[in-house]
């Protein structure tokens, strides 16, 4: 996703970090700022939201964690269906999770 947003891993950006994985150490890069992020759905405008961004190359998924989706407004009803909705609409609209752009 880093590469398909053109994000550069400039040094004086990122701070980076060893972590222990399950195939041994690797680096993660943490952005020192933050990244104007929303979720971009058909029906409505959704608010950009600052974010933390941490790029790891052993990884190819965005992950997204409980801070950020609460900030997001998004409410997760089946993960494993990728049924979600917003805050707002609780009980009244289910979604679909999209597939990678």
């Amino acid at each position: 996703m880093a590469q398909a947003l053109n994000i550069r891993l400039n040094p004086s950006d990122f701070d980076i970090y060893a972590i222990r994985t399950a195939s041994g150490i690797a680096p993660i890069y943490r952005f020192k700022g933050y990244v104007l992020t929303k979720v971009i759905v058909n029906d409505r405008d959704t608010p950009l939201i600052p974010l933390s961004l941490i790029i790891s190359e052993s990884m190819d998924q965005v992950i997204l964690s409980d801070k950020a989706i609460s900030a997001l407004g998004i409410v997760i009803i089946n993960a494993g269906e990728g049924i979600w909705c917003f805050n707002d609409e609780l009980g009244k609209v289910l979604r679909e999770s999209c597939v990678e752009v």
